[in-house]
């Protein structure tokens, strides 16, 4: 088992807050944000934003030899994500220095489109498989009327408001 870059000397984080601490300032984008409601020229939206709509979130840290895996469950539910009604658009970030984290970033027209996604056979299946391949696995969802596409910044505040509440 290889460490992920730059993680070499550190020791494991133990706890989910000690993961989500890690520094992700390496963190790549590894499929801009695409969607019915992107234009893929600029990768902005191609129109404005609906008034209302959902944001998605969820991200987590593979453990040691499970990125193989991981990779081939992602292509499922990528599969799975792109045929969905009601997604507008999503991207995904991973960062080497953070322990390969991995980020998915999703807007919805709705709750009931999400959930759609959320109960299909292929993410549920990849939840299952996902508790064993992976040190942690958190996310968030909440209820945007901004007209710009939301950022993984913004999701890291999220998250950590969420962590702060439990």
């Amino acid at each position: 088992m290889t460490a992920p870059p730059g993680t070499e000397q550190r020791p494991v984080p133990t706890t989910l807050e000690e993961f989500a601490a890690c520094d992700e300032s390496d963190l790549e984008i590894v499929v801009p944000w695409t969607g019915p409601a992107i234009d893929p020229g600029t990768g902005a939206p191609a129109a404005p934003l609906p008034d209302s709509y959902v944001v998605a979130t969820s991200g987590g840290w593979p453990k040691p030899g499970a990125i193989e895996i991981a990779t081939d469950l992602n292509r499922v539910l990528l599969d799975e994500l792109w045929q969905r009604e009601g997604l507008l658009a999503a991207t995904f970030a991973i960062s080497q220095k953070c322990w390969m984290s991995s980020r998915a970033l999703a807007i919805w027209t709705d709750e009931e489109a999400l959930q759609g996604f959320l109960g299909s056979e292929a993410h549920m299946n990849a939840v299952r498989r996902t508790r064993k391949l992976a040190y942690g696995w958190e996310g968030a969802r909440w209820e945007s009327s901004s007209p710009t596409l939301p950022t993984f910044d913004e999701v890291r505040a999220r998250l950590a408001q969420q962590r702060r509440k439990k």
